[in-house]
């Protein structure tokens, strides 16, 4: 590799954003933010049991402050955890203090099963949150294949997309629960949003995994690493903050 090539590669793990692998083996990685959630999250679990599939989970920490029970579930289960954020505020709005402080709160919450992943709230960064999650040994995590469930309300047509794009060493944004429960969809127009039912969303996992069980592996975030080449994008927004 030419000093330009490693330069590069340098830059993009340092500030891009993981979105894939490329792999020739057949994985695929479902990921799902928000939770824990008590009454969507056990039906997510069970789904994922039943096609015995392991997902990753990014997760809000007064969330899981308040259900412990679910993050000892999910890890019992083989899943992969990661941080969300302390309570889902969007990261171009606050200052770097406050930033670092809602990935530490949130990793005290998750401990001891968190994995060093992290995905920030709405997949909104600055490339000084960016760095500052890389100083603190965090892998930013995005996603290439977005099901749209927070405002998709027909399971076939979110199917349906993701299993025409679907590929292998994919990453797959679904939400287990909208932590921002009555609240307008952060960047959709009103008008295309549903809240905050997640049937429609239960209904595409299950179909996704049921066509592709057998074809594909779901795999954790962390496996799928392990899997292939790593795929990072430079995936920002300006900041909004004011200190």
């Amino acid at each position: 590799m030419n000093p330009q090539s490693l330069l590069s590669a340098s830059v993009r793990k340092v500030l891009g954003s993981l979105t894939h692998v490329v792999t020739t083996q057949t994985v695929l990685s479902l990921t799902f933010d928000d939770g824990p959630d008590p009454e969507n999250t056990p039906q997510v679990l069970t789904l994922l049991e039943k096609y015995q599939a392991r997902g990753t989970f990014f997760m809000v920490g007064r969330a899981a402050a308040t259900h412990p029970d679910l993050v000892r579930r999910i890890a019992a289960g083989g899943h992969a955890i990661g941080i969300h954020s302390w309570d889902h505020r969007a990261f171009p709005g606050l200052s770097s203090r406050e930033r670092r402080w809602q990935i530490r709160e949130c990793e005290r919450a998750l401990q001891p099963y968190v994995s060093p992943l992290f995905r920030p709230p709405y997949g909104e960064q600055t490339v000084m949150s960016r760095l500052e999650a890389f100083v603190m040994g965090y892998e930013v995590v995005g996603w290439n294949l977005n099901s749209g469930d927070w405002y998709e309300s027909q399971p076939s047509v979110m199917s349906k997309y993701l299993l025409e794009m679907v590929a292998p060493g994919g990453i797959v944004l679904f939400h287990d629960t909208l932590y921002d429960k009555g609240a307008p969809a952060h960047g959709v127009d009103p008008e295309h949003t549903s809240w905050p039912d997640r049937q429609a969303m239960l209904g595409a996992l299950e179909m996704v995994l049921d066509r592709l069980c057998g074809t594909y592996q779901f795999v954790t975030v962390p496996e799928l690493l392990q899997a292939g080449r790593p795929r990072r994008s430079f995936w920002f927004k300006p900041s909004l903050a004011t200190a």
